[in-house]
């Protein structure tokens, strides 16, 4: 009996600033995948699920108060963690390549780089979120 929790499927993330290119880049892997047959989910962080999607709105709304360096990362991980179990795991358990603009290295970059959160903390997250998963 085939294991309903094996990842068959493969994950890439693409990751860069505004303006880099990210989804020029996803849009042609997409295709190169889909020309080799291969069944192609595509996505986005934050973002990917209704929920992500509405803390996709929260987290880029600059007419709102601003939102603490903790508020923004854990909200970031929130959304992570619901597009982890609505999409990605899914789509991967059932032999998919999924495509995502944007996933952890962001936050590394984003909250660590940029917001001045420790490593170590983002690491914490990473870990319960996504378990063994790495890209």
């Amino acid at each position: 009996m085939p294991d309903k929790n094996k990842i068959s499927g493969r994950f890439i993330t693409v990751e860069g600033i505004e303006g880099a290119g990210k989804s020029t880049c996803v849009s042609f892997i997409r295709e190169r995948l889909i020309s080799a047959e291969k069944s192609v989910v595509v996505t986005r962080e934050p973002g990917g699920t209704t929920l992500g999607e509405k803390l996709r709105h929260l987290l880029l709304d600059h007419h709102q108060e601003a939102i603490s360096p903790d508020a923004e990362l854990l909200l970031m991980f929130s959304a992570r963690a619901e597009h982890l179990a609505r999409v990605i795991l899914p789509a991967l358990r059932a032999g998919q390549w999924v495509l995502c603009d944007r996933f952890t290295a962001a936050s590394y970059a984003y909250q660590g780089g940029g917001r001045g959160i420790e490593e170590e903390r983002i690491a914490a997250l990473e870990n319960w979120t996504q378990g063994a998963l790495r890209v």
